[in-house]
């Protein structure tokens, strides 16, 4: 009879730890996507901002067109606005100086400019975005 000798196996060695590499890895899969995530959220942000400035100058300009018709020449200021009308009718544009601002708290400005027909128009510029925005758009 043959007596084989088995050799004896030691169980198998288990793991109870992340390496390194491992953890660094992940760590940089996280920065990834957290850079990315924040990026596109800042740009987002910065959209809906500027696309509230367009809204708002359009209520603005269609205050200031108000106050012209009733009175025959052009606000001097935003404040004209939001201010009891020279003869004490109500203001064109209710909300305050929250209305006369653009989203990032810079008051709007106003500025009379000849148009290519060559009457006088208002127009509207807001500097809180960093760039300057006018309306009407051109």
């Amino acid at each position: 009879m043959i007596v084989r000798q088995t050799a004896r196996r030691l169980p198998a060695r288990t793991r109870s730890a992340f390496t390194l590499l491992e953890v660094l890895v992940v760590v940089a899969i996280l920065v990834i996507l957290a850079s990315v995530s924040t990026f596109a959220t800042v740009s987002y942000l910065e959209r809906a901002k500027r696309s509230e400035a367009n809204l708002k100058m359009q209520k603005v300009e269609t205050a200031a067109k108000a106050f012209y018709t009733q009175y025959s020449y052009w606000p001097s200021s935003p404040q004209d606005l939001v201010q009891m009308g020279p003869d004490g009718t109500a203001p064109f544009l209710e909300g305050g100086a929250s209305a006369i601002s653009d989203p990032w708290g810079a008051p709007f400005t106003l500025a009379e400019e000849q148009d290519s027909t060559g009457s006088i128009r208002v127009r509207i510029y807001s500097s809180g975005s960093g760039n300057q925005m006018a309306w009407p758009l051109r």
